[in-house]
């Protein structure tokens, strides 16, 4: 029999992958939908173009459900610009603490020569400190307001996800097709969801070892009995 080949391999990973990033925004993660997009485009047939168009609005609804919520905006702007802030700030604090290090002595000569003063250090570290708490706090805002809005609003998108599940369970169907025509083992192709689906079988619910998860996580593969 010949072997299977990289392509097919790819494929099957393609589906796989639309699978998990569906299931995901069906809880309201939020990859970008242009990279969905660009997997039912890579599937390269008429049915998996349809299959986008239904879900599409739905998929850019849910992903873009924070630019809808009065007062986000601005946030998610700071966060965008202290993501950009901390590394800078970092850095600076590091070369700070560098220049009490004797083996960069030589390393660090002018202009640098300004962070040996004592008060640089200082400056640096609370600089930095301040954006890793304001990233943080500004992050943990805008999730709480998110899943506040959400849940508020659960009605809003449950047929939209209802919709996105049935492509899911196409998906799935396609995927055990796929797996059954190439003979490929169905373990090499594990995923983590979010909810169960038709078609796939659970092999281990995971809640976290440390912190406990309030609703699983699901691994499964493709069932093709």
């Amino acid at each position: 029999m010949p072997k299977f080949s990289s392509k097919g391999k790819e494929e099957l990973y393609n589906l796989c992958d639309l699978i998990i990033t569906l299931d995901s925004i069906r809880a309201f993660r939020r990859p970008n939908p242009e990279l969905i997009k660009a997997g039912f485009q890579k599937a390269g047939s008429k049915e998996f173009t349809e299959m986008w168009k239904e879900i599409r609005h739905d998929v850019e609804k849910i992903a873009y459900t924070p630019l809808n919520i009065k007062g986000l905006p601005p946030l998610m702007r700071l966060v965008a610009i202290l993501k950009l802030l901390v590394p800078i700030a970092s850095f600076l604090m590091i070369l700070t603490l560098m220049t009490r290090l004797r083996q960069f002595e030589k390393l660090l000569a002018s202009p640098f020569t300004i962070f040996k003063d004592p008060l640089a250090l200082v400056l640096t570290t609370s600089f930095s400190l301040t954006t890793m708490i304001a990233l943080m706090a500004t992050d943990y805002t805008i999730r709480r307001r998110v899943i506040k809005y959400e849940e508020s609003h659960m009605d809003k998108f449950s047929q939209g996800r209802e919709r996105i599940k049935k492509v899911i369970e196409r998906l799935v169907e396609k995927l055990a097709k796929e797996l059954k025509r190439s003979k490929e083992d169905p373990n090499k192709y594990k995923m983590i969801l979010f909810y169960e689906y038709k078609g796939l079988k659970v092999i281990k619910e995971k809640r976290g070892r440390i912190i406990k998860r309030k609703y699983p996580l699901y691994e499964v593969v493709c069932s093709i009995e």
